[in-house]
């Protein structure tokens, strides 16, 4: 569960994990204020580890602290998420070649166990299922293909495209992504890297095309000019 403390985790990192997954998820919303008092008793922490923690989500601009009149969540900067989503475009363009070479049978397997659960969680709507397995495909990807680091700097930066890919699930249907890695996996597989690194730029793309269907599904969550 993502709200049970870890074995050795620190009480900062624990709170930084949980409200970075509840700002990702949308349990804390666009805009809403935090409620110190109550976040720090549903986590069992002291306000020393909590304010660290808050330090930390606005140096990432995941949060905004206001002197004297509070921290609100920040509201979705759609020019930052698009520098992100450029960022993981050209990283994973160059990962999906490189996947051609370094994936095994089992690596390949693994993909294929991936999307075929993704495929059933569909089909039921599970949302937190679908999104999880979006970022355990491309995990892999990175990791088996030797790209820890590049993997380690997306995930730094990743909550703020992972927040609208989960709205984009919420107004979207999930298939085209879907469909996406189904046929990453094949090109993969036919050891076709420049198609391959054409699917990966092709799915990157996709919250561009659902920008203004999220925009206007959650108006309210985006920062304005």
């Amino acid at each position: 569960m993502t709200t049970q403390r870890q074995e050795h985790e620190s009480a900062k990192n624990y709170v930084l994990r949980v409200l970075t997954d509840d700002i990702v998820n949308t349990r804390l919303e666009p805009g809403q204020k935090l409620n110190e008092p109550q976040l720090c008793e549903r986590l069992g922490v002291s306000r020393t580890p909590f304010r660290e923690a808050e330090l930390e989500l606005s140096q990432r601009r995941l949060i905004e602290i206001r002197p004297k009149i509070g921290t609100y969540v920040s509201l979705i900067d759609a020019e930052l998420v698009e520098e992100v989503r450029h960022l993981r475009a050209v990283l994973e363009a160059e990962v999906a070649r490189m996947a051609v070479l370094a994936l095994t049978k089992e690596d390949i397997d693994c993909l294929w166990e991936n999307v075929t659960l993704w495929h059933m969680y569909i089909e039921r709507g599970q949302e937190a299922k679908i999104f999880s397995l979006d970022k355990e495909f491309h995990r892999i990807l990175y990791m088996r293909s030797g790209c820890r680091y590049w993997y380690e700097l997306v995930e730094n930066i990743a909550p703020h495209f992972d927040r609208t890919t989960i709205l984009s699930f919420r107004c979207r249907p999930t298939n085209a992504i879907y469909e996406d890695h189904v046929q990453l996996i094949k090109a993969i597989e036919r050891k076709d890297a420049d198609e391959a690194a054409r699917i990966a730029g092709q799915h990157m793309q996709r919250y561009t095309e659902n920008l203004s269907s999220i925009r206007n599904a959650f108006p309210g969550y985006f920062k304005t000019e």
